[in-house]
């Protein structure tokens, strides 16, 4: 039985793998496109189902102006394959003029028999240059020259509906207005026909209201405004939409306002090897508070609860560390000290096979949209030139994982009176067809925060409406979103792979990291400085450390306009 089991895994990691090399580019025939002109440019709208793409049938197709001010586009028959098939179904564009350089599009579709997953509005007549949306590290810039790019929503490389496509002339934008979390894919690609670039948006239903039918949300085509009050427009959605509150509303925002310095206290490799156990990072504590005060510190431990990613999610003193009691005595020292300790969780990031199966929870996997479920398997921990495959990604809505996390930490700050935790791989997110990773976030920091709301709640990367669920997120760029949006609603601080002194990378994976993007990319003026302490570096590096540590207890958070 346990056989069968691993072989159909391995079966399904052999279907997920083939993602890995997903490509995007244009059709090699001419599709056959209804294009309407308005506003100098050229709109057009596609139908895809689960069972195949289709535009507006050429004939009947009508096409009704308004005043100058709308233009709408029509069909009841659809068209596949270049107009070899056809279909019954419907399929509208609406093209508003707003003025002030923008457009309103919206597009919807129908199918008697297939079931609408994409509604896609494809744009010429922008001579585009980039597509730019994120910062650079996330990969959110994306040059174009006649090729194809592309970039989704919700993802680390866009983590607003928004993206910014530089023209020779000017710079176009492209926003969605939806009010639900729900997948949007922006794109450029080179229409070899016409020979001229073709940017496409789409719309994705969430899986679990999959139907006949699909509707887009509005989109905004705009040139001619900045940045920043683009980025500013998507705020005010999301605040009043999402119920987003920023930072400055926050009531834990006074005391995360004192951190200036973050202390990662390694515990143990994925290989059993022991950086720090609870005494030893006691014995750093209150070296480090002899240098800065106590109460701009906050202690961070990974790998507290044993090797690391190994016995994710049970999240139990490591009793080679020092057990129980050694948690609870650092924990004590550290307060003392007025010292902040957060213990970081495998949250949405893994769960392992033996947990899933003990627990009864295979099913809680985070599915993609076709129902295949996603395996802990890209990384060789051990450099025995084999991957190594610990568990599922999960699927943070799925009711009893969410719970049993929620429980978990509420045991962990009634057992060890910890200031918080942190939720490694908030930004799984799947257009998953059971269940929202999204929705179950919001229930988890919801409950915490009705019984602890003193404690601190923390994420990695993440997108828009997630920062506004959490105080502090790590990221290794940074701040995180267009225009430094993070930090309207949160606050940030290194990524775990920032190094110790001998360029350690301690518990991390990428093992030896002086110069990871989180030493090159991570901006000074907006992040929480970080040191990563190892025992006995104090005895071999003790001067470097103490410049840093002298450095870091003047940091001050830079201003920037988003965040008013």
């Amino acid at each position: 039985m346990r056989l069968k089991h691993h072989l159909i895994l391995l079966i399904l990691l052999f279907l997920y793998s083939g993602n890995i090399f997903a490509q995007f580019g244009p059709i090699g025939y001419d599709f056959k496109d209804p294009y309407i002109e308005f506003g100098r440019l050229k709109f057009a709208v596609r139908l895809s189902t689960d069972n195949n793409i289709y535009c507006p049938s050429q004939s009947p197709l009508e096409v009704i102006r308004r005043n100058n001010k709308e233009l709408v586009l029509s069909s009841n028959m659809l068209s596949a394959a270049g107009g070899q098939l056809m279909s019954e179904g419907n399929i509208s564009l609406i093209v508003n003029d707003l003025g002030d350089s923008r457009f309103s599009l919206r597009a919807s579709g129908s199918h008697p028999t297939e079931k609408c997953k994409t509604i896609l509005i494809l744009i010429k007549g922008i001579d585009v240059k980039s597509m730019v949306s994120e910062y650079p590290v996330a990969k959110g810039v994306k040059e174009y020259s006649n090729n194809n790019i592309r970039v989704s929503y919700p993802s680390r490389s866009a983590t607003m509906p928004l993206v910014f496509f530089p023209a020779a002339e000017k710079e176009w934008f492209v926003l969605s207005k939806d009010k639900e979390i729900r997948k949007k894919g922006f794109a450029c690609s080179y229409d070899h026909l016409s020979k001229e670039p073709v940017i496409l948006i789409s719309h994705d239903e969430d899986a679990r209201k999959i139907s006949g039918k699909i509707e887009s949300p509005e989109w905004i085509l705009g040139s001619g405004e900045s940045r920043l009050n683009l980025v500013k427009e998507r705020c005010d959605d999301l605040e009043k939409h999402f119920n987003i509150k920023p930072y400055k509303d926050n009531p834990v925002s006074s005391s995360i306002n004192k951190i200036k310095l973050v202390v990662f206290f390694h515990g143990i490799h994925f290989t059993g090897h022991m950086f720090n156990t609870f005494k030893q990072m006691e014995d750093q504590l209150r070296w480090v508070c002899q240098s800065i005060d106590g109460k701009n510190v906050m202690a961070f431990l990974p790998a507290w609860d044993g090797r690391y990613y190994n016995t994710y999610p049970e999240h139990e003193p490591e009793p080679r560390m020092g057990g129980a009691d050694g948690l609870r005595n650092f924990v004590e020292t550290a307060h003392d000290l007025g010292v902040k300790v957060v213990l970081m969780l495998g949250g949405p990031n893994l769960a392992t096979f033996k947990f899933l199966e003990q627990h009864n929870m295979m099913d809680a996997a985070l599915l993609k949209e076709n129902g295949f479920p996603q395996v802990q398997d890209w990384l060789d921990w051990n450099t025995d030139l084999s991957i190594e495959t610990m568990g599922m990604i999960m699927n943070f809505g799925h009711p009893d994982y969410n719970q049993y996390m929620i429980d978990r930490t509420a045991g962990l700050f009634d057992s060890y009176n910890v200031d918080g935790v942190f939720l490694d791989g908030t930004l799984r997110w799947e257009n998953s067809p059971d269940y929202s990773a999204y929705e179950g976030l919001q229930r988890y920091t919801g409950e915490l925060r009705a019984r602890y709301p003193d404690k601190w709640l923390m994420g990695e990367d993440g997108y828009d409406v997630v920062y506004g669920l959490f105080d502090m997120f790590h990221t290794s760029g940074g701040p995180l979103g267009l225009e430094n949006f993070l930090l309207r609603y949160t606050r940030q601080f290194y990524y775990l792979s920032y190094p110790a002194e001998n360029g350690s990378s301690g518990v991390h994976e990428i093992g030896w990291s002086a110069n990871s993007p989180t030493i090159t990319s991570a901006d000074p003026d907006y992040t929480i400085p970080s040191l990563s302490l190892i025992h006995g570096d104090i005895d071999k590096y003790s001067d470097s450390i103490l410049e840093k540590i002298n450095n870091y207890k003047n940091w001050q958070l830079k201003k920037c306009p988003i965040m008013d």
